[in-house]
Formats: structure tokens, sequence, C-alpha cells
């Protein structure tokens, strides 16, 4: 009930603050497409939309974090700190830059592509290298790092504007829009319904890959699918919202917190903490300086990176 409050709440503020300088009842008249036309473009195909697509991105985030977690034992297990929404990051790249020519579907199947091949390796280091939560960890933020850098070379390479390589390297959802709802929401449904599906599964792999062969579960095929679904959901919140970190390093620790240790409640968990996250987040970022606007992952790093120091310390 707390989260179902906080996430009203969150809306009706995306909904009824701006800096429009529009009086309540100018928004309240265009959110009931009555009265001026230009409130009403304003609410539905403006601050509606990009609430939507911040709460789906956040959904993707969570999901994502919360597999990767599970899949790989590691408590610091985040999509776009591993490196795997940077695979996207760097094909949007290539796209603003005019190296690549795509329609909007196109770009949205080349994100994703893009952030499943990264994925994939990730899982097959995981499988071969039995690496450790912390050199999984290392390896993954220098992997994040270096896709972060390609992806700024070849944005200066095309002359894109600033603002652009903003939005991308740290998350903006300006260019929110009905269509990229249309992308996200089957997106965020079949692979947190393929989750739900896998989460018993998780139980013997978290007790490690050796117990869980003897119990009947493969890890390398679990791991690999759920890696997968990783990559589907990176590239997804990448091409609708660019690079957000923490989201899915923040969300199954709260989850855990709340709801407890079972996968098919961290999963669920995850997902919900994860929306409400980035719509918060979002928020701050359009209106503490408004019109100003700040990149939406300044906001999540503020809480995310202390939350990720804090359990560094904590790991042994």
């Amino acid at each position: 009930m707390v989260l179902l409050g906080a996430t009203i709440f969150l809306i009706l503020v995306g909904i009824f603050a701006g800096p429009t300088g529009a009086t309540f009842g100018d928004t309240f008249d265009g959110l009931l497409l009555s009265g001026d036309g230009l409130m009403g473009t304003i609410v539905w195909d403006i601050r509606i939309p990009r609430i939507v697509v911040s709460l789906l991105v956040g959904g993707c985030l969570g999901l994502a974090g919360v597999l990767i977690q599970l899949s790989t034992r590691s408590p610091l297990g985040d999509p776009n700190l591993f490196g795997i929404g940077g695979g996207a990051a760097i094909f949007l790249a290539s796209v603003a830059a005019g190296i690549l020519s795509f329609a909007q579907m196109g770009v949205f199947v080349g994100c994703i592509i893009s952030s499943v091949i990264i994925a994939l390796l990730l899982a097959r280091l995981v499988s071969t290298a039995d690496l450790t939560p912390v050199k999984l960890a290392i390896m993954g933020i220098a992997v994040g790092a270096l896709t972060v850098a390609i992806g700024t070379s070849v944005i200066s390479h095309g002359r894109v504007f600033p603002t652009q390589v903003i939005g991308l390297v740290a998350g903006s959802f300006t260019a929110s829009s009905w269509s990229v709802v249309y992308y996200l929401l089957p997106t965020l449904i079949v692979c947190l319904g393929i989750a739900i599906i896998f989460s018993p599964r998780f139980y013997p792999i978290m007790l490690g890959d050796s117990l869980s062969r003897s119990l009947g579960v493969n890890p390398l095929r679990t791991r690999a699918i759920t890696m997968g679904l990783v990559g589907i959901l990176s590239g997804a919140s990448v091409y609708a919202g660019g690079l957000i970190g923490f989201v899915g390093l923040m969300s199954p620790h709260i989850a855990r917190k709340v709801l407890g240790n079972a996968p098919a409640h961290l999963v669920i968990g995850s997902t919900l903490i994860g929306a409400l996250t980035t719509i918060f987040a979002d928020q701050v970022a359009r209106l503490l300086f408004a019109p100003i606007e700040l990149p939406v992952g300044m906001a999540t790093t503020v809480i995310g990176a202390p939350m990720m120091m804090y359990l560094a310390l904590k790991m042994k």
C-alpha cells in the first residue's frame, strides 16, 4: 500500500507540476481534454507519456538488476554498471552520429541485440571462469566504462549536440512518447512473466553451480536465458531513457528488506521498486531547477553510489 500510494502521488506530481505556469484548474481541464487545447496537448502528449516511460524503464532496470544478482550471485549486479546497457548505448551513438540508419523499430531491435550480446558474454564468463562477486563487479564496471567511452567517442565523431550526449550517457526522458510506450510495455510484461516462471530455479543456483546440477537445475542454461532477458530489458531501457545507473542495484536490496529473499517476491518487488525509484528520480530531475532539467542518472547516482559503497564494505 505504501508503494502504491507513493507511486500515485508521484504520478500526480508529474501531471500537475511543471514550469508552464498553468494553474491546477487549467491542468485538470487539460487532463479531461476540455478548455485550452494547448494544455491538453502538454498533459497527454508530453507529461503522461513521460510518466509512463519512466515507470516502465524503472521496471525494466529493477527486473534486470534482480535477475543479474540472482543468476550470478553478485550483490553488486546492475545492468548499466556491468556494461550490458553499454552495448545499446554504442548502437544508439552510432545512429545519432549518422553511421547507422534505421527506422524506430530497427533502432529498438538494434539496442536489444547489442545488449543481449554483452549479457551473454558476461554469462559465459561467469560460468567458465567461476568469478567471485567482487571480480565480477570489477570486470562489469570496467566493461561499462569501456562501452561509455566508445559511445561517447562515436557521438563526438559525429558532432552531435551536447544535449544528446548527456541524454544518452546520464539518462533523460525528454524524448518520451506513446510510441516508446508501445515498445516498452509488452517487452516488460513478457520478460516479467518469464522471470516469474523461472524464479524457482534460482533457489539451487544461489547455492552454487555444483549443487544446482545435483538438484536437477542446469545453471549454464538457466543463466544464459536469464542474462538474455537482462539484455532485452537493458536494451529497451537504454533505448527509452539512456544509461541510468544504480536503479538495478538498489531495487533488489530494497525489495529484499521489504519482501524477504524468495526469488518470486524479489522479481516482482524489484520491478515495482525500480519503477518507483525511477519516476521519483525523474520528477526530482525535472522540477528541482525548473525549467532547467538535470540528468535522471544524476538523481539515481546520488542515492545508489553510497549504497554500493555500503554493500562493498559489508561483503566478506
